[in-house]
């Protein structure tokens, strides 16, 4: 009774501990969305507006548009569905709980491998803290399914022996591994190539039986989140757009920009960054199977490292938080790496790496922090201008509305929704798929909106399509115009 109120009290301890420990990580840097003035962002501000949309009743791909998976357009609908809209403080909430989940994993990690859970925190933090981009973005989510299936496989693989119930675990796995892949494919890798060399072993090793365990177990996981939220798309009228969207697009996208993938891994930051990351998942995968003989679990921390390399490489465009995926299992690795050390050597090396790793999050929060309140630099002229022009919009009439190739967090300032599937950066999707940029000018000239915010002469790169342009100068006459940007109305026949 009393192991068990002591195990109650730390596991409570721990959650505390986390919960406070991504509260303070997150006001910093979850800039995007922070309490302490929210910068917006791009990305995130397109998310806000999707999640606001789904809210309102749009269905998601057919009438709100993105290239990740459905389970991102769920994430960002459950925030603004609870609080009415537009709101960055319901999605820092989330992002908090998010993080709290992850740290609260790793500290059970640590606990799997008996090394200071504090430390093992610390080191996800400080590699993640660069990487977050202001937060709210699909690869902060999916680090939580991540570390979820590499607790899973740690509990089950990283004995002295394998356990003979593997059904549970794999089930897990699976459950992780669509979680991810549903919200972006990309980031689904990591978690696949362990799950794939831990089927490996088993089959090697003629653990049949433990293969169908898992084999079943891995399924039953998949359909249980993959069902559901097949059909909501399939009663939303979404499915095959779903699939365009979440793999074909995604797959065009990723091909478009021209960077060199050699260039970025051998001669920029950002290569660099993938290389630690990996060489540690590498060299704590060494350690654990030095002290505990877990050869195919050690491996699959190998391929699992390379996985996440991959991910980070897929796309030409080299975004940092791309490499986010990589830091489950780098974070997994440190915590392995703690183990080859005892008495003296491991407490001075703890208490080195938390002093480090506290120093740079100090430096990087300075960063950031400097770099939200220069974006926050004339938000409220943003916002006061956006508000503006969206005065002279009849209410009955917003339902006809669209800003065109504007910052998308003109959405969130104005707190207005799109009219178009296609709502932000349309010729930049079209250099995907130029089929994007056929179905934009089909629906201006069939049904167009009937209200317009553009930019006032402002060149783009891409440019405008012409026949776009001819739209907008023969069709569309001119209202107001406040900051950069002008209101457009239809001319009606």
């Amino acid at each position: 009774m009393t192991d068990t109120r002591a195990k109650q009290r730390g596991w409570l301890f721990g959650a505390a501990a986390s919960l406070l420990l991504a509260l303070a990580f997150s006001l910093v840097f979850y800039a995007f969305n922070t309490p302490l003035g929210p910068s917006i962002g791009s990305d995130n501000a397109m998310y806000l507006t999707m999640g606001t949309a789904l809210a309102n009743g749009y269905a998601p791909y057919t009438e709100i548009f993105d290239h990740k998976g459905p389970v991102l357009f769920l994430i960002q609908w459950l925030p603004q569905a609870l609080s009415g809209g537009y709101s960055t403080l319901a999605v820092f909430v989330q992002e908090v709980l998010v993080l709290a989940g992850c740290l609260l994993l790793l500290r059970a990690i640590a606990g799997e491998l008996r090394v200071s859970a504090l430390g093992v925190q610390l080191v996800y933090l400080a590699l993640t803290c660069s990487l977050v981009g202001g937060g709210n973005l699909t690869e902060e989510y999916t680090n939580l399914p991540t570390l979820i299936g590499l607790y899973a496989a740690l509990r089950a693989f990283g004995g002295e022996g394998v356990r003979e119930r593997l059904f549970g675990p794999a089930a897990l796995m699976g459950a992780c591994f669509a979680a991810a892949f549903l919200t972006r494919a990309n980031n689904a890798l990591p978690l696949s190539a362990v799950t794939a060399v831990l089927a490996l072993g088993l089959l090697v090793s003629r653990r049949f039986a433990s293969l169908l365990q898992c084999a079943a177990g891995f399924l039953a996981g998949l359909l249980a989140v993959t069902l559901p939220v097949v059909l909501w798309l399939a009663m939303r009228g979404a499915l095959s757009e779903a699939f365009y969207g979440a793999i074909t697009h995604n797959l065009l996208y990723a091909e478009t920009g021209g960077g060199s993938r050699m260039q970025m891994l051998l001669h920029a930051g950002y290569g660099r960054m993938a290389m630690v990351m990996a060489a540690l998942a590498c060299l704590g995968a060494l350690v654990l199977y030095q002290k505990r003989r877990t050869l195919w679990l050690s491996l699959a921390m190998v391929a699992g490292a390379a996985a996440g390399g991959l991910a980070a490489f897929i796309s030409h465009k080299f975004y940092d938080h791309y490499l986010m995926v990589g830091a489950p299992l780098a974070a997994m690795g440190a915590a392995a790496l703690l183990m080859a050390l005892s008495g003296r050597q491991k407490k001075a090396v703890l208490g080195v790496t938390a002093l480090v790793c506290c120093a740079w999050l100090l430096v990087k929060g300075q960063e950031t922090n400097a770099w939200r309140l220069s974006e926050r630099e004339g938000l409220d002229a943003f916002t006061e201008n956006a508000q503006a022009l969206m005065a002279n919009v009849p209410e009955q009439e917003r339902d006809r509305f669209m800003a065109y190739r504007v910052e998308p967090k003109w959405y969130v300032a104005a707190k207005a929704l799109p009219c178009m599937r296609f709502y932000f950066l349309q010729e930049i999707l079209a250099q995907a798929n130029p089929a994007v940029m056929d179905e934009i000018v089909y629906t201006f000239e069939s049904d167009p909106p009937l209200w317009l915010v553009i930019y006032y002469n402002r060149a783009f790169d891409p440019p405008y399509d012409p026949r776009v342009e001819a739209i907008f100068e023969t069709r569309y006459a001119f209202v107001d115009a406040a900051g950069d940007y002008q209101l457009l109305r239809l001319i009606e026949p």
